[in-house]
C-alpha cells in the first residue's frame, strides 16, 4: 500500500479517476472509494499483495501524467464532469449499456485495461459501479494480474 509520507510512483497505481468538478467530488468520489475497496478486497482474496494499488485521483492529475495514463484505469463519472471519461470514452467499446441508465465501457477481451463507468445521474452511476464490481471487475483485474477467471 501507499504511505502518505512517501513518494507514490505512477507504476504502483491503478488510477480510479474522478472529475475535478464539484459535482464529481460529491457524487463520483464516494463511488470511486467503493471501487477502490472492492479492488483491495479482490486482491486480498487472491493473495496479491504487490502493486499496483488502487488510488483515487482527479482527471487533472491523470491526464497530465503519461505514467498514470499507461496504467490500467477506471474512470468514473460522465464525460460532462470527468475529462478523463471524455478523453477515453470515444476509444473504448461499450460492454454494457442500459438505455437511459448507465454505460460500462471496457475492452471485452480485457486487453486494453481502460474502463469508463458512468450513468445519466448519480443513482444510475451507482448502479453502473455496482454492475462493474459484480459482473466485470474480476475479469478486468484477472487480465492485469494474470489470473484466469471464469466468466
Amino acid at each position: 500500500m501507499h504511505h502518505p509520507d512517501q513518494s507514490i510512483l505512477p507504476q504502483t497505481v491503478i488510477p480510479i479517476v474522478v472529475g475535478a468538478h464539484l459535482r464529481a467530488e460529491v457524487s463520483d468520489r464516494p463511488l470511486a472509494q467503493q471501487a477502490k475497496k472492492a479492488i483491495e478486497a479482490w486482491k486480498v482474496a487472491h493473495d496479491i499483495s504487490e502493486s499496483p494499488y488502487p488510488l483515487v485521483c482527479t482527471d487533472m492529475w491523470y491526464l497530465n501524467s503519461i505514467e498514470l495514463r499507461v496504467q490500467p484505469t477506471l474512470s468514473i463519472g460522465s464525460p460532462e464532469v470527468n475529462a478523463a471519461s471524455a478523453a477515453l470514452a470515444s476509444d473504448i467499446p461499450t460492454l454494457v449499456e442500459v438505455p437511459d441508465s448507465y454505460r460500462i465501457q471496457v475492452d471485452p477481451a480485457f486487453i486494453d485495461l481502460k474502463c469508463v463507468l458512468w450513468g445519466v445521474d448519480t443513482n444510475h452511476t451507482q448502479k453502473c459501479v455496482d454492475a462493474f464490481i459484480n459482473d466485470a471487475m474480476e475479469q478486468w483485474l484477472g487480465a492485469f494480474f494474470g489470473i484466469s477467471v471464469e466468466s
